[in-house]
Parts: C-alpha cells; sequence; structure tokens
C-alpha cells in the first residue's frame, strides 16, 4: 500500500477519543452507587446522548434492574 493510499484509508477512519464518565444511580429498591470508568468516543458520531445511554445501559446490567434513577451523570475527556 503506498503512503497516499494509507493516508487516505486513515483519514476516512475516525479515530476514538478516551473519555472518564461517572454516575450515581438508585434503584427503586433503594440501593445506591457510584461508578466510573473509561469509555471510547468518536466525536461527531457519539454524541453526549448516546454516551450516556451507553452508560445507563451498563450500569442497569451490573445492577441487574432497569428501574434505576440517575442522580449524577458527568462526562470528560480523559486527559490533563
Amino acid at each position: 500500500m503506498t503512503t497516499a493510499a494509507t493516508t487516505a484509508q486513515s483519514a476516512a477512519r475516525p479515530v476514538p477519543v478516551k473519555y472518564h464518565w461517572v454516575m450515581t444511580v438508585q434503584t427503586a429498591d433503594g440501593r445506591q452507587g457510584t461508578y466510573d470508568g473509561p469509555i471510547d468516543v468518536v466525536p461527531g458520531i457519539h454524541t453526549h446522548t448516546s454516551t450516556y445511554n451507553v452508560v445507563r445501559k451498563f450500569l442497569t446490567e451490573q445492577m441487574g434492574t432497569d428501574r434505576l434513577t440517575v442522580l449524577f451523570f458527568a462526562i470528560a475527556p480523559d486527559q490533563l
């Protein structure tokens, strides 16, 4: 593959950016928890809402219920 072809192929593939999220939830039966972790986000493809939904779905699986209320959510690029 030539350099021009490699450059064109790299430009066509969006590059994910590592973000860090924090979410506090409470289940319908009163359990609470604050969780955090990294997530790869592709600017221009993923939105704040779609990323929130991915994290919330992850926590519904972790908590074993889809009946939970999000009390806090924050997400930011994982860089200093």
